[in-house]
């Protein structure tokens, strides 16, 4: 299979990590060393299988009109926000496309992709996007393109999430007297382990959290103040709104 990466941000490159041991890849970038700056450096006889768009949405009506005369290749888009009816706008109303929502974890190979395919896609489309993205991770296929906002603020932007969790576990572990070297790798391996228990174990996370939680202990001292007036749900669910209309803003 030929990939045409086009964009090799954080994103382009997590998956050309997970995807380059099984499939050849060019990429397209103009801001990186050793990649062709613009689609008119590729040899005029090139004819991928796959155009991967991996740009961000903003540049996405500036980029994508050079890409119009590959009308045989699988357009593929990771950019949150923009429908699918755009990008036949710049590319011809036969495109073939698919949407895809990957994460950051696609880099090794626990990623959360969903995606949807246009009408004009066939079957064996639907293959090669499972194809790519079981290699980087989880994936599974949308009912409804409407439902790609919500994926995007929940799984697409949730890594910060934890990874913002992680920092504020570090600096409260160091306000309480531990160092800061200590304080990361702890912090850290506490919420891999507590990943690990939700990937391994068929319990739900309302029940892994009741087991650790002792009636009257140091758990149940915390929780009070997290899930206290509903603070951490209420909080959680005004922060993926918040990111679900953003994604809806970059449509427009």
């Amino acid at each position: 299979m030929h990939v045409l990466l086009v964009g090799y941000g954080a994103m382009g490159a997590a998956l050309l990590k997970g995807w380059e041991a099984f499939c050849k890849v060019t990429i397209v970038d103009p801001f990186k060393q050793g990649c062709a700056k613009s689609i008119d450096e590729l040899p005029a006889s090139y004819c991928p299988n796959v155009i991967v768009i991996a740009v961000k949405p903003q540049m996405l009506a500036q980029v994508m009109p050079a890409y119009a005369k590959f009308q045989g290749a699988l357009f593929i888009s990771i950019a949150a926000g923009i429908p699918s009816n755009r990008y036949t706008q710049w590319l011809g109303e036969k495109v073939r496309l698919s949407r895809v929502m990957p994460n950051l974890p696609v880099i090794v190979s626990q990623g959360a992709s969903a995606y949807v395919l246009n009408e004009n896609c066939t079957s064996n489309d639907d293959t090669i996007v499972i194809t790519l993205f079981e290699k980087v991770g989880i994936v599974e296929k949308l009912a409804y393109e409407e439902m790609f906002d919500a994926v995007t603020a929940l799984s697409g932007s949730g890594p910060a999430y934890v990874y913002h969790l992680c920092e504020c576990l570090e600096q409260a572990a160091i306000e309480l007297g531990l160092d800061q070297d200590f304080a990361m790798r702890f912090s850290r391996q506490t919420i891999i382990g507590a990943a690990a228990t939700l990937k391994e174990l068929p319990a739900s996370a309302e029940e892994l959290r009741v087991n650790v939680t002792s009636k009257g202990g140091t758990t149940e001292a915390a929780l009070g103040v997290l899930m206290g007036n509903n603070n951490l749900q209420r909080l959680f669910s005004h922060a993926l709104t918040k990111a679900r209309d953003r994604a809806q803003e970059l449509a427009i």
